[in-house]
């Protein structure tokens, strides 16, 4: 899936989602990341939904964002409520939705300059 709804000026974006990886600007990645607009991409060692514990959060919460997209594979799938619980103890909004959703949202509040973070698992299973 190409994606158009970028800022070229944005210094990262999803450029496009295939089904064995996704390209963060001109590099493909095919495992779980984070990704802010402005701190970047790091690898995030969650392989599925069920797995993701709070202190996964931890390099989340470091970039300070206003609100986490959790993208749960190429199916919606909502975290344990722990997660949710966190997020809302930091005044962070979290929303959860599909690897294809997040990737156009995050280019969208991106180049609106909004302080967000795509939380991308890559499940085996989703590619």
């Amino acid at each position: 899936m190409q994606l158009d709804e970028y800022n070229p000026e944005q210094q990262y974006y999803v450029h496009s989602l295939g089904a064995d990886a996704i390209q963060i600007v001109e590099t493909r990645y095919d495992y779980s990341l984070i990704l802010s607009p402005d701190q970047g991409v790091a690898r995030w060692p969650v392989a599925s939904v069920s797995e993701l514990e709070t202190d996964h959060l931890q390099p989340i919460l470091a970039w300070q964002p206003d609100v986490v997209l959790l993208a749960t594979g190429r199916r919606q799938r909502f975290p344990d409520r722990s997660i949710q619980i966190e997020m809302l103890r930091n005044n962070i909004g979290l929303e959860v939705m599909t690897l294809e959703a997040a990737a156009r949202t995050f280019n969208v509040l991106a180049s609106e300059d909004r302080r967000v973070v795509a939380a991308l698992i890559w499940e085996s299973a989703s590619r």
